[in-house]
């Protein structure tokens, strides 16, 4: 006679499982890691590229405003000679002028169509000239004071220019246009209230027209 035993559960023979070993954090960190470190050389790369482009830009531009620099001084270095065709004259510089008083210059360059005479200027070329001037003025008084450079034609004003006189010296470049014809005889006068300080003027006359005295 047989005799039989019921097998319990946990008897009973359980399949194996095979588990798959653990992969440490740094073989897990490594992919990662070179791709961050292939990231960052990128953009170390993409930086000192940016850096030599903007480097070599400012050295352009360095280099431009030291050459527009020397040709501005050989400019400035250079006097400018004056066409010998053209009609013009120019005057030297006077200092401290009195009030209501007549300009006396002398005449620094001149071309012969225009002679100076003790100031008094012969005109042979009919038509516009530019009246220019450099002059510095000032108030020796407390208040606003005005005075006016005139020129003349056979003691008829034709033209005039204002200058508005504070404590301050002021220096300023002027200009007017005139027009004069052949056998005038110019001259310049200075009109002014007490206390109008004309510190110093220098002017000249410039016929607009080239050397064509035909108009």
């Amino acid at each position: 006679m047989s005799v039989f035993f019921p097998l319990t559960p946990h008897l009973l023979a359980s399949p194996l499982v095979l588990k798959k070993p653990r992969s440490s954090g740094r073989e897990l960190r490594a992919p990662m890691d070179q791709g961050m470190i292939d990231v960052e050389g990128g953009r170390a790369v993409r930086q000192r590229s940016g850096a030599g482009r903007l480097a070599a830009v400012v050295a352009v531009q360095n280099l431009l405003v030291v050459a527009c620099l020397l040709v501005t001084v050989y400019l400035c270095m250079k006097s400018p000679a004056l066409p010998e065709d053209d009609v013009y004259i120019q005057f030297n510089e006077l200092r401290d002028l009195k009030a209501n008083t007549s300009l006396k210059f002398e005449v620094v360059r001149e071309q012969r169509r225009l002679e100076n005479d003790k100031g008094n200027i012969s005109i042979s070329c009919t038509g516009p000239y530019v009246w220019h001037m450099l002059v510095c003025y000032g108030s020796m008084n407390q208040g606003n004071l005005s005075g006016n450079l005139v020129l003349q034609v056979a003691n008829t004003p034709v033209n005039s220019v204002r200058m508005d006189a504070i404590e301050q010296t002021v220096c300023r470049g002027l200009h007017s246009i005139v027009y004069l014809k052949e056998r005038d005889v110019a001259s310049f006068h200075l009109y002014s209230p007490k206390g109008f300080r004309m510190v110093n003027v220098s002017m000249g006359l410039r016929y607009l027209l080239g050397n064509n005295c035909d108009y």
